[in-house]
């Protein structure tokens, strides 16, 4: 087989698990890497999970022959851990002692449960990383990068934490001051009204992805916050008594004009569908008008008026995802076709 083929084949490499004779079969590449070592060169991806469970019981040296066998891949550059398990610690710690000595680039762990004192202790030892993505979603404490944001300062620019709640924003904003070249970042759990004093400590910031879960009160950001060009809000609903204050907290997070590229919400309705407010609107068209390229608020409504503007008024929109408030279904005939002709008469 030609170099440049097994070079792709073994680029990404992830277990697999197969249904044989109505039995799970786990499948582990990490047995084809032990048996050809010299394939180890062309890894650069690698997904490891706590399946590696099922086979326990029959090779109980499952989990060292996976660590001897990322040990081989000297060019490892993005690892992602993904465990439910209750047993996540024994699974990981031996591939983690390995990972710390590899030159990633990218991490991602996913666990349901905390990965343990010990082993934060190691990961916070960690250098280099570009993209880093940590979710662990119950026990232990949140892991907000206290103590290993130091690390990453020069490297780190794209950043994902999946469980901030209960995290003082003090906190929060001491270790994102440690990372002024962030530029994409996803938030969970953060209260709202701390969000601009966070990103106003990212200058370098061009996309979020976070949450409004209520008002509140938090001090104004004293530095300017960045030009986003991609922002995704999540809320717990939009219906007719949903967050009066999410529009104007949105409109917060923007203050730069002609920045956006994308606004996506990402919501759900419990009784009734509400409208997008028409100011929203008209912020949308007078203040980023010019860069908006895609739309997306789902379940929001938006009324045939408010469409036709912003398909009017932002030139470079060429994707809106949207629920249309119009009783008059034969009555909608005419904006499509003035839509169509807005559309097609762009160059």
């Amino acid at each position: 087989m030609p170099r440049s083929i097994v070079s792709l084949l073994h680029c990404c490499i992830e277990i697999s698990i197969l249904a044989v004779s109505e039995q799970k079969v786990l499948f582990h590449p990490c047995t084809t890497l032990l048996q050809r070592p010299e394939l180890a060169q062309y890894v650069r991806k690698v997904t490891e999970t706590g399946a590696v469970q099922l086979l326990r019981r029959k090779d109980p040296k499952i989990v060292e022959n996976i660590a001897a066998a990322l040990r081989l891949c000297k060019n490892l550059v993005s690892a992602t851990y993904i465990d439910d398990t209750e047993s996540r610690i024994i699974n990981f710690s031996p591939i983690l002692h390995v990972l710390i000595t590899l030159p990633l680039k990218e991490l991602v762990i996913r666990t349901h449960h905390d990965l343990g004192e010990d082993a934060w202790g190691f990961l916070n030892t960690i250098k280099g990383l570009c993209r880093l993505s940590v979710w662990s979603l119950d026990s232990g404490p949140p892991r907000v990068l206290r103590g290993w944001a130091e690390r990453l300062t020069p490297t780190l620019t794209h950043l994902e934490l999946g469980r901030c709640a209960g995290v003082p924003p003090t906190i929060l904003i001491s270790v994102f001051l440690k990372l002024p070249l962030l530029r994409d970042l996803k938030l969970r759990g953060v209260p709202s009204a701390a969000i601009p004093a966070i990103i106003g400590c990212l200058p370098n910031l061009i996309a979020l992805d976070t949450e409004y879960l209520g008002s509140g009160n938090y001090r104004v950001p004293s530095t300017p916050l960045p030009a986003l060009e991609q922002l995704i809000v999540r809320t717990e609903s939009v219906d007719i008594l949903g967050p009066d204050l999410l529009w104007t907290w949105t409109r917060s997070l923007l203050p730069h004009v002609g920045s956006l590229k994308s606004f996506t919400l990402n919501s759900f309705s419990v009784s009734g569908r509400m409208a997008i407010p028409w100011p929203f609107v008209v912020f949308l068209t007078t203040k980023q008008g010019q860069s908006l390229e895609e739309l997306s608020v789902g379940i929001a409504l938006l009324n045939l008026d408010s469409l036709s503007q912003l398909c009017l008024k932002c030139p470079s929109l060429s994707t809106v995802h949207c629920t249309v408030a119009s009783p008059d279904v034969v009555g909608f005939s005419p904006y499509m076709l003035s839509f169509v002709s807005i559309f097609t008469s762009r160059p």
